[in-house]
């Protein structure tokens, strides 16, 4: 089962007609810009909004004013576009508590805009402060929020998707401490290639199928829990929790950020 990368290209010349509109209007540089969410997740709707989440600088003068320089940007534009973005010394703050947001954007399948140099460095930087214990409970608790929202056995498949990519996310950074993938076929891929049992194969055949119904799914549509796949659920947000919760978080220095950082300005 493969996502679908294609972006109209209409959509595409529109979304970087709003960059620019933003670049101006804030007076910033922009980074790195990519989809977020269901699209770059593989399991995007026909209908779904475009999440556009970019990283921008301002100029060397705004950070070193009695005030503090815009720190993040939200605007709904026509057309389903959400854009949402972040000033790098806020994301390089939020990089250096191993924030999810920063790993995912940088691994998005879906770019707008790219210095590739920029990117490749911040990912490299990244892996200093990645923090599986971190990470994993920020996933599960996605889940759990997400589980919540069953009535009567039922929920939206949109939701289900919710519920297990990040199960799927944490049992991702258990199996191979390492970051999760943004795509959501990687991790499904990782049920088989880390521990190629019986029972992950067809726990991995029954997500492939639900994906199948997920994709030509009416909005809202709602879903029976999938029994077989639910029992993977429940045992890997107790099994993951556990995990995590031997682990210790380790304190990095600040320094290899703030070089990063001066050596934008």
């Amino acid at each position: 089962m493969k996502p679908e990368y294609f972006i109209p290209t209409n959509i595409q010349d529109y979304i970087e007609e709003c960059l620019q509109q933003l670049e101006s209007e804030k007076n910033i540089k922009i980074l790195y810009a990519c989809e977020s969410g269901s699209r770059a997740w593989g399991f995007g709707s026909p209908d779904s909004d475009y999440d556009v989440r970019f990283l921008f600088v301002h100029d060397k003068e705004k950070y070193v004013s009695i005030h503090s320089p815009l720190d993040s940007i939200d605007r709904f534009f026509e057309n389903d576009v959400d854009v949402s973005a972040w000033d790098i010394r806020k994301a390089l703050g939020l990089l250096k508590k191993s924030n999810a947001t920063p790993f995912e954007w940088l691994q998005s399948p879906i770019i707008y805009r790219q210095n590739e140099e920029f990117r490749n460095q911040l990912w490299e930087l990244s892996k200093l402060y990645f923090s599986p214990k971190t990470l994993i409970f920020h996933y599960l608790g996605i889940a759990k929020g997400m589980l919540s929202k069953i009535e009567d056995h039922q929920i939206s498949i949109k939701k289900y998707f919710y519920v297990l990519r990040p199960v799927l996310a944490a049992y991702y950074i258990k199996t191979r401490n390492q970051p999760a993938p943004t795509e959501f076929r990687f991790l499904v891929e990782n049920l088989v290639q880390v521990e190629n049992s019986t029972k992950n194969k067809e726990v991995k055949e029954a997500i492939e199928e639900l994906w199948k119904q997920k994709i030509i799914a009416k909005e809202g549509e709602k879903i029976k829990i999938p029994t077989f796949i639910h029992s993977f659920i429940t045992e890997q947000i107790s099994e993951c929790g556990a995990y995590a919760s031997n682990l210790k978080r380790k304190e990095e220095e600040n320094e290899p950020l703030n070089e990063f950082f001066r050596s934008l300005l």
